[in-house]
């Protein structure tokens, strides 16, 4: 899926996610028990939830959200994942090498890279339900999901808000019968903050302003060599492998 990018966004309002080409992944690509078809008892700040993402091409792939209080992850395919610290930092994350990057404040702040912690923690900005219109309150298996519709970019879109968890149920950019991406929750589950922990342990971490010193790494010159990171450049790389300099790069933005 994704060559290291760090803020696929749309501008404000909604998390972009690269295409993928790849079908759904199983659940529990991070780890964790099966999903309980029960409805269990939830805490906002900790959880995981997974999604169904769809484009205008018709293309799924899946993603997952893990909250541990302020910090979360973001996991799009099994390559790699982010997670975004309440002190700021953002880490990119490959299980596989376990090997992780970890970019400062500093660093995003002269990169030029911008992102909303709000937007990403809820995966749809929450102002979202202020500049829509109520629709119908649904019940569906274990949530309250109220309705919302709206213009969003121009164009009609509708979110299923679940207030409880603080997440979408559903989101459609766009008509549905024509729509240029749709959000589907697809699970949801407690995980707890020893579960979050253990996702990160005993990986070998570089920070990203020493990559330029460590390019005989076998690690560093491999994800150089693929596209992953560059020194020199703001070291985000969208799908098709190539550099993003600033949010503004990215070719699609919901205003």
């Amino acid at each position: 899926m994704n060559k290291f990018c760090l803020v696929t966004l749309f501008s404000t309002l909604v998390v972009s996610v690269q295409v993928s080409a790849q079908p759904i992944e199983p659940l529990n690509t991070l780890g964790g028990s099966k999903v309980s078809r029960q409805c269990l008892p939830l805490d906002s700040a900790h959880l995981k939830a997974q999604y169904q993402v769809t484009n205008a091409k018709g293309q799924n792939w899946s993603m997952t959200l893990l909250r541990d209080g302020q910090d979360f992850i973001i996991q799009r395919d099994a390559t790699s994942f982010e997670l975004w610290s309440a002190n700021g930092e953002y880490v990119r994350y490959f299980p596989k090498e376990k090997r992780s990057v970890t970019y400062r404040r500093g660093d995003l702040l002269a990169l030029n890279i911008q992102h909303d912690r709000e937007q990403l923690y809820h995966l749809v900005s929450p102002t979202l339900t202020k500049r829509m219109h109520k629709t119908l309150l649904k019940h569906d298996g274990c949530f309250d999901a109220q309705g919302y519709a709206g213009k969003v970019n121009g164009v009609e879109s509708e979110l299923n808000w679940i207030e409880g968890i603080a997440l979408p149920k559903q989101f459609t950019l766009g008509e549905v019968t024509n729509f240029q991406l749709q959000y589907k929750l697809v699970s949801v589950e407690p995980f707890d903050a020893k579960a979050f922990a253990a996702l990160t342990q005993h990986y070998q971490d570089i920070d990203f302003a020493d990559v330029g010193d460590s390019e005989s790494d076998p690690f560093i010159a491999k994800m150089i060599n693929q596209g992953f990171i560059e020194h020199g450049s703001s070291g985000f790389y969208s799908s098709e492998g190539h550099a993003i300099g600033s949010q503004n790069d990215h070719g699609s933005h919901v205003h």
